[in-house]
């Protein structure tokens, strides 16, 4: 059955911004210890990478070391170190740091010929709209969402409800993601799943997925059926 709807991640799917997000991560750590006036913990940038993917909420309470940061801390200094991130992201977004996978726009412009285009993402709003904006992303997107817009509109608390939110039918449509998060996510909300490499996934944590593909151009020649 061919999809009337595609949903696509963003990060790992679309584009590579694993060396400019690791760096603003590391930056808006080191700018959160200063500002809460605590000593500085060298930043993990392997911990940083492997968070990637994770709701932006929960990354910033998870990819730090947690013992660096007293309990009663731990709440406001999670809410900063994401502020900071975001401003490092944006300079670096800015700067011209991130870049689409080679095909993607070509892609994305002969699928959003055949399909209603979708773009969802677990990053935090500021970060979600600067990649929209520096990539001219709006131009093939029917709708687009980041989880932290959809908790404060009240339309979903994580990646499932958001295609629930997105869809009429789920089972008409078909998530593209690069992480196990993703797959569970379109699965578990009642769609068909593409599990898309290069990204931040491996190839073992996708297996769940429908189809896997090396690079979204792989997209024109799926047989849907």
């Amino acid at each position: 059955m061919i999809p009337t709807t595609l949903l696509f991640d963003m990060d790992g799917t679309l584009l590579d911004s694993r060396a400019a997000v690791v760096d603003a991560v590391a930056d808006g750590l080191s700018a959160a210890y200063r500002h809460h006036d605590l000593p500085p913990d060298a930043p993990d940038r392997r911990l940083i990478a492997d968070c990637m993917g994770l709701p932006s909420r929960e990354y910033f309470e998870t990819a730090y070391p947690p013992d660096s940061v007293p309990s009663e801390m731990r709440a406001a200094f999670a809410e900063s170190y994401g502020r900071f991130t975001a401003e490092e992201e944006v300079a670096a977004i800015d700067g011209g740091r991130t870049a689409l996978y080679p095909g993607v726009e070509t892609t994305l412009a002969t699928l959003m010929t055949r399909h209603d285009l979708i773009l969802f993402s677990n990053a935090g709003t500021v970060y979600f709209r600067a990649i929209i904006a520096g990539h001219r992303l709006d131009r093939y997107f029917a709708n687009t969402l980041c989880l932290e817009e959809a908790v404060d509109r009240g339309v979903a608390t994580n990646k499932t409800g958001m295609v629930r939110a997105l869809v009429d039918d789920p089972s008409r449509a078909v998530v593209v993601g690069d992480r196990a998060g993703d797959i569970e996510a379109g699965r578990t909300a009642g769609a068909r799943t593409v599990g898309c490499l290069p990204g931040f996934g491996t190839p073992e944590e996708l297996q769940a997925a429908d189809w896997l593909v090396d690079g979204l151009p792989e997209l024109l020649r799926l047989d849907w059926d």
